[in-house]
């Protein structure tokens, strides 16, 4: 089964054919095979090498309560800052039914490989009422707002460090480099929105590149991109340019309140600023969300993990400091990746049972109705 296919299986939810809902479950579960075996891997084989669970759990067993509390709340806020940011998007959702959507799309993401996520938000948006046209376009604008900002917050992490000096004056040009993408990427949409012609333009100029590439793939060219562009065009203007500002705003607060979660949780676990100061906090954060902006694994799990532990051991150079570290990378990951997980797809239960609950009351009040000669 395609993506293509889960996705419209997802979407078509209870009232879609038994039969292409009995596949779409049976690929599911396929994917969620392959995934516990790529978990299984990372962190059954490759992360033992370099962490030792045993100590880990010792380090987290050391921890003061107070501490952990505080990780608990700011992680809770990080999910918070997330509902923030897509609520400043489309502010018809409200941050608490925004939070669950990201929660729910998160826990879908992590364990279930490919667009998948994408549908299960669209089937939130639509059980609240959401027209069709606002969640599709919501959904993909958001996706984009929040790739563009784990480059932009990198780039102002790299500027700011060349004005403290932590980092020496290239540190300038580096800045620039990896803002470049987004600015760019504004301009051109500012200006898609502002012109028709340009417009135009870009839908032909994308036309004649994916046809090349297609062609050099031996592979069917795709129609003309030209219509969609423009039918993107007039459904994004006006929301885009009503909402950039929010956007980019609650975007760069998601971002840095994963920054602050991270820097606790080391402190969390007795992991001292002398031996890896704020400034580095930041700058190794900044680079592992530029690493791992591409999906890799479902999630990004395990490659994050084993590249904020090599950074930060790397930098500390204090073998007695190395499980600490591990303690508090995996502290930060338990609240941004694990945690998330259960509580998502509890969220994503709860709503489906209201789903179907309302459906079998609209079925109920139908049946008099449907009785009557």
């Amino acid at each position: 089964m395609t993506d293509e296919q889960l996705t419209d299986a997802v979407v078509a939810g209870p009232e879609g054919d038994p039969e292409t809902r009995a596949r779409a479950r049976r690929t599911g579960i396929i994917r969620l095979v392959l995934v516990g075996t790529y978990l299984f891997v990372v962190f059954g084989i490759l992360l033992p090498r370099v962490v030792d669970y045993r100590d880990v759990i010792a380090a987290f067993g050391a921890v003061p309560p107070e501490w952990l509390l505080v990780v608990v709340l700011v992680g809770v806020a990080c999910w918070l800052a997330e509902g923030v940011a897509l609520n400043a998007l489309l502010p018809v959702l409200g941050v608490f039914r925004a939070t669950v959507t990201w929660l729910s799309m998160s826990a879908v993401g992590s364990t279930v490989p490919g667009p998948v996520k994408m549908a299960f938000g669209y089937r939130l948006f639509r059980s609240w009422d959401i027209s069709p046209e606002l969640a599709t376009l919501g959904l993909s604008l958001n996706g984009l707002a929040t790739q563009a900002s784990k480059l932009l917050l990198p780039a102002a992490a790299v500027l700011l460090l060349t004005l403290t000096g932590t980092l020496p004056g290239w540190g300038f040009l580096l800045a620039v480099l990896i803002s470049l993408p987004v600015a760019l990427g504004a301009l051109v949409s500012i200006w898609i929105l502002r012109s028709e012609e340009f417009a135009r333009r870009v839908g032909a100029f994308a036309t004649r590149t994916t046809d090349a590439v297609m062609r050099r793939m031996q592979r069917a060219e795709p129609e003309d991109l030209t219509p969609r562009l423009m039918g993107f065009r007039e459904a994004a203007r006006g929301l885009l340019l009503a909402r950039m500002v929010p956007t980019v705003l609650g975007q760069l607060l998601a971002r840095t309140m994963g920054y602050v979660l991270l820097l606790l949780s080391l402190r969390a676990v007795g992991v001292p600023a002398e031996a890896i100061p704020a400034d580095i906090v930041l700058a190794v954060y900044a680079a592992v969300m530029t690493i791992t902006l591409l999906p890799i694994a479902p999630g990004g799990a395990g490659l994050p993990e084993l590249l904020y532990i090599s950074f930060f051991t790397s930098y500390a150079a204090d073998p007695a400091l190395d499980t600490t570290i591990s303690a508090g990378v995996m502290l930060f990951r338990g609240m941004t990746w694990f945690v998330p997980i259960p509580v998502g797809y509890l969220a994503l239960w709860i709503q489906r049972r209201r789903e179907r609950r309302e459906l079998g009351r609209a079925a109920d009040a139908d049946a008099p109705a449907k009785a009557a000669p």
